[in-house]
């Protein structure tokens, strides 16, 4: 392990807090994970709704989920940058609560252009939250046991999708898509409360990362914050990395963002099935983060890569497989299995990746995360109303091929520059 990884909990400390996090504070990340990803995902399944109110095509109604991911991609690195010296615990909470306000304002929307700033002021607070939680996971968890910690976490994102987007296309037949985003935001108020009891990461020392929110120096000027970005994207496979993001992220949510309209275009059905859909990825998604340990007994890399290539052809799978509920909801489950897997992988090579640029880096993850998904969902939406829902899968399937390429060339200059 490098030295410049935090250092371990003491054997005292460690008694208590397994891997450097007590389950409470486990329970309170996954919880804050799965409330700001039920709020960004949820809209999905309701754009036929939000597009019928506003009279537009489902289509164009997905920039709502563009506008958002590009608030992220822009906010996430600035985050890094500018909120370096914030406690980590604190920013993620603030996030949360902003969160909160721009979930009823989107839910207010008398606008198409009101709910578009809406969604991107929830895209800023994202930027401060996600890539923050993964951040402190890095400041309390040893590299040994994080892979198992961070998919704990990333667990989050399973109850978003068994739970949070299907309970938001059930809630929205029966209180409209504006109750539904209003619910989501008060839900994030409510677990803002928790991440502020969250414990305190290890004191900075002098080969360890600045904790508790704290990055390697750099100045406060814009050279300095230069500089520190470039440190941070020049360290031994991180840009790979962050390639191999943008790769995952264009396919996945290129298909996300449009699988539900596939089917209710197919199907003729409402909302409710729409978010169903996600269910059963959730499922996969589940299995995937509840074993995330496998992922440190395969090795990182190796799990990423080959998680990548069932990504590949299981998009091709399911896009063939529409109309065919057995066969589509297999590959809904082993989606949810590979995804997990990438997304675990990803995000703990990076918070080791990173050095002592772990707060920084993370951020930039996020804000690729969401690049990714702004692209993929404005890219393949092209796709999708010139070729339909087939010629998606199969766009979405290279561009995964392409993640596994950019993977090996991180894990290779991982393994020269460790």
């Amino acid at each position: 392990m490098s030295s410049s990884c935090p250092p371990s909990p003491s054997p005292a400390l460690a008694a208590d807090m397994p891997a450097g996090l007590p389950g409470w504070a486990v329970a309170a990340l996954i919880a804050a994970v799965a409330g700001i990803g039920t709020e960004a995902f949820a809209v999905a399944p309701l754009l036929i709704d939000i597009a019928r109110d506003f009279d537009m095509a489902a289509t164009d109604a997905a920039f709502a989920i563009s506008a958002y991911g590009l608030a992220v991609a822009v906010s996430a690195p600035l985050f890094g940058l500018f909120a370096g010296h914030l406690p980590r615990r604190r920013l993620i909470a603030a996030g949360m609560v902003i969160a909160t306000i721009a979930g009823i304002v989107a839910a207010t929307a008398q606008s198409f252009g009101m709910l578009l700033a809406a969604r991107m002021l929830s895209g800023l607070a994202c930027g401060a939250v996600l890539p923050t939680i993964y951040a402190y996971v890095g400041d309390m968890v040893p590299f040994a046991a994080r892979g198992r910690v961070m998919g704990r976490v990333m667990f989050g994102w399973a109850i978003t999708m068994v739970t949070g987007v299907p309970l938001a296309g059930i809630a929205a037949e029966h209180l409209g898509w504006r109750g539904t985003l209003t619910a989501a935001a008060l839900i994030i108020l409510v677990l803002a409360v928790a991440v502020l009891r969250l414990p305190q990461p290890p004191a900075r020392t002098a080969a360890g990362p600045a904790a508790g929110g704290h990055d390697n120096a750099g100045g406060h000027d814009a050279a300095g914050f230069l500089a520190r970005l470039r440190h941070a994207v020049t360290r031994p496979g991180v840009a790979a990395l962050l390639a191999t993001n943008l790769a995952n992220m264009v396919s996945f949510y290129g298909i996300y963002a449009y699988v539900g309209t596939a089917l209710r275009n197919l199907e003729g059905s409402g909302a409710a099935a729409a978010g169903a859909i996600v269910l059963w990825y959730g499922v996969g998604l589940a299995g995937s983060t509840l074993n995330a340990r496998l992922v440190d007994r395969v090795g990182k890399d190796r799990a990423l890569t080959v998680a990548l290539a069932v990504l590949a052809v299981d998009m091709v799978a399911m896009s063939q497989s529409l109309g065919r509920p057995v066969a589509f909801e297999a590959t809904l489950i082993l989606w949810g299995l590979a995804q997990g897997t990438v997304v675990t992988a990803l995000n703990t090579l990076a918070t080791e990746r990173a050095g002592t640029a772990r707060g920084l880096v993370m951020a930039l993850m996020s804000a690729v995360t969401y690049l990714g998904i702004s692209t993929g969902t404005a890219v393949l939406g092209l796709v999708m109303a010139a070729h339909g829902f087939a010629a998606v899968g199969l766009a979405a399937a290279t561009i995964s091929l392409a993640g596994v390429a950019a993977a090996r060339v991180s894990a290779r200059q991982g393994r020269i520059g460790g």
